[in-house]
């Protein structure tokens, strides 16, 4: 399969670092990226800093979307699995 054009991760610089350091062991040399919920701060791999977007800036709308998106559709499936476990 095609690898991704971009891997975003849900955090702060903590779990890019690990995400980074999972892929450099793969061998894979993917760019990532992460936001952080509260600040909605960006973060890129190899940036001590975060990105320089307004928090109202298009690509930073984007991001914060497909992370929200993300939360809503583990939740669910975490919700459906727990129903079929009371079920059963």
């Amino acid at each position: 399969r095609p690898l991704p054009d971009l891997i975003i991760i849900d955090g702060g610089p903590g779990q890019l670092h690990a995400a980074s350091d999972e892929l450099r062991q793969l061998g894979c040399a993917i760019p990532l990226i992460s936001i952080a919920k509260r600040e909605e701060k960006i973060y890129q791999d190899g940036r001590q800093l975060p990105l320089s977007l307004s928090r109202r800036a298009p690509a930073s709308l984007l991001v914060q979307e497909i992370r929200d998106e993300a939360h809503r559709f583990a939740i669910a499936y975490q919700r459906q699995t727990r129903r079929k476990k009371a079920l059963s």
